[in-house]
């Protein structure tokens, strides 16, 4: 374990931590601290899927990073019953708390928020026109209704929470559509991949003649900018039908 050196032992010289910060795990009456990417590791903490390598600063485990204080490499795999030291490290930033300035802190509260409007302006609509409102629009509403956002909490629940406050400032609701494509041989070639890929699949026939018969359901926010989409890639050929919407 090349990065772990011996308890007690000290820097020449502190390191900055500058763009970097901690995340501190207390344990069997200790505390072990390592220096990471405070963006990814918040990312990996959240349950993305970063390589450690992307997330740790080095592969120095302290006792005291602020004394300049390594951890022994015997306790460390004595507690963590690893020998591995990118095991460890991930052990640790798994269960240890993510040391965030004030400044961080604001902006994953930020970038959180985004998210949640993000997934509001794809998956809600105003119920009265079908059609989506502007990300501006979800903003102010969500300032109006003084809504609370929460750093761990997944966007996509938090959204579904944050759509019944907003509800007395702006008429919407997280709604579902299903578009039916009907599309004829010449087009099918290119234009399967991009309707599978525009949402989930609900049924899928071919004709004799080669033409294409489609139903998807997608966010209903998204039904506006896909039937443009296939409209422009196939010249109008194809045709389209919003056969239903279903609302949470």
């Amino acid at each position: 374990m090349s990065g772990i050196g011996q308890t007690g032992q000290s820097r020449d010289s502190r390191i900055d931590l500058g763009k970097f910060t901690l995340v501190r795990y207390n344990t069997h009456g200790k505390r072990f601290e390592i220096i990471v990417n405070p963006h990814n590791a918040w990312l990996s903490k959240q349950g993305e899927e970063i390589p450690i390598d992307d997330i740790v600063e080095g592969y120095t485990v302290f006792e005291n990073f602020s004394k300049g204080l390594k951890a022994d490499k015997d306790t460390l795999e004595q507690i963590f019953d690893e020998t591995d030291e990118k095991l460890i490290l991930a052990k640790m930033l798994q269960r240890g708390e993510l040391q965030l300035t004030q400044a961080q802190r604001k902006q994953f509260l930020k970038e959180k928020r985004d998210e949640i409007i993000d997934f509001l302006v794809k998956h809600a609509v105003n119920p009265k026109t079908k059609s989506p409102h502007p990300a501006s629009r979800i903003d102010k509403a969500m300032d109006d209704a003084g809504v609370k956002i929460e750093r761990k909490e997944p966007a996509a629940d938090q959204g579904r929470r944050i759509i019944k406050e907003i509800q007395q400032i702006i008429p919407i609701q997280i709604e579902t559509a299903k578009i039916e494509f009907i599309v004829p041989p010449k087009d099918t070639g290119k234009l399967y991949g991009f309707i599978q890929g525009a949402g989930e699949i609900v049924k899928e026939g071919w004709g004799k003649d080669g033409s294409l018969t489609m139903i998807i359901q997608v966010p209903a926010g998204l039904v506006a900018k896909i039937l443009e989409d296939i409209s422009d890639r196939s010249k109008g050929r194809v045709q389209t039908t919003v056969i239903e919407r279903a609302g949470n």
